[in-house]
């Protein structure tokens, strides 16, 4: 059962790229456990500042998740 969840999530993601592409959209995918490492490479000695300052000025709810799609858009052509 569980593994019928996961299909249908990884199936809708497949139909929203494609029809964001028919749209003429960009779609850039990455490996969602490498993405954060990656934009560390890319920013260097900044990552920690551009990475984790925003929970310390916004504070909660900013939390794994949100850095996690901070990073998808760094590392995005």
């Amino acid at each position: 059962m569980p593994y019928e969840s996961r299909a249908d999530s990884v199936m809708y993601c497949q139909v929203l790229a494609e029809l964001a592409r028919d749209r003429g959209w960009a779609v850039h995918l990455y490996t969602a456990k490498d993405g954060e490492a990656e934009a560390v490479r890319i920013l260097g000695e900044r990552a920690k500042e551009v990475l984790h300052s925003p929970r310390a000025v916004w504070g909660a709810p900013w939390s794994k998740d949100h850095r996690a799609a901070l990073a998808a858009t760094i590392v995005a052509p």
